[in-house]
């Protein structure tokens, strides 16, 4: 039985092709526009790089979605650790 596409799927279809052109336009329109991007001046780059890493020295982390009972009743299946067995060929691309 041959299927059929029901307008729902046809619209979503012709939603989506459209949607792809749109962003393929919107794309093209940016890179070949003539504009220029900004360039970085050199002199900044030590002053931006002090201050990621001060942002990376005060970064803090929060673990405690680990401590919930969805994470707890988790349960590992299979061996661990992972032994290795015997993989494919040595030379994937070498005539059989």
């Amino acid at each position: 039985m041959a299927q059929t596409n029901t307008p729902k799927t046809v619209g979503s279809e012709n939603l989506f092709i459209g949607l792809i052109i749109f962003l393929g336009l919107g794309v093209a329109y940016v890179l070949y526009s003539g504009s220029t991007l900004a360039t970085i001046d050199p002199s900044l780059q030590p002053s931006a790089r002090e201050s990621f890493a001060s942002e990376i020295e005060t970064l803090s982390l929060n673990f405690s979605i680990f401590d919930r009972i969805l994470f707890k009743q988790l349960k590992i299946f299979g061996v661990i650790p992972v032994k290795p067995g015997q993989t494919g060929r040595d030379n994937p691309f070498a005539p059989f």
